[in-house]
């Protein structure tokens, strides 16, 4: 019988064992970088679309006496066209003027809607915003506020 050189099978396994470890690593590596670009790609795609939207929605604010101020802004990165403000049951008397509705909205812009109050003027009112923007046609925002 022939010597058998055990180290040259150490050796042998021990490069075996390091060859599975370095692929399964690797694999594992790439899985994960696979992963990481999926991540950064869906980030880039919503940043994209965010500079394509307008965001518009309306606040409250208090003028004169016996009088609000609905003020109705753009917090998103896109202009928004054609902004509308349909009031739910709106009473004739509810404003003075109406600029609705509004051509341009720019980011971080408002228009204001002066609301005088009178007896029976409802406690809170209910509408809803739709606008235009690069993003999307007829977008629609429904908020409530109170006026007392």
């Amino acid at each position: 019988m022939k010597d058998i050189d055990y180290s040259l099978i150490i050796s042998i396994l021990a490069l075996i064992v390091t060859i599975y470890t370095y692929i399964k690593h690797d694999r594992k590596i790439k899985e994960q970088e696979q992963l990481i670009n999926k991540h950064q790609i869906a980030k880039i795609e919503e940043e994209k679309t965010q500079l394509k939207q307008a965001i518009v929605r309306a606040s409250l604010i208090p003028g004169n006496k016996g009088s609000r101020i609905l003020r109705v802004y753009n917090k998103g990165k896109a202009s928004a066209t054609n902004v509308r403000l349909i009031i739910n049951d709106e009473p004739n008397y509810l404003y003075a003027t109406n600029p609705f509705p509004f051509p341009l909205l720019n980011e971080s812009e408002n228009v204001d809607l002066n609301i005088s109050l009178h007896n029976g003027t409802p406690d809170n009112i209910s509408f809803i915003i739709l606008w235009n923007d690069e993003y999307k046609e007829d977008n629609a925002h429904s908020q409530t506020v109170q006026l007392r």
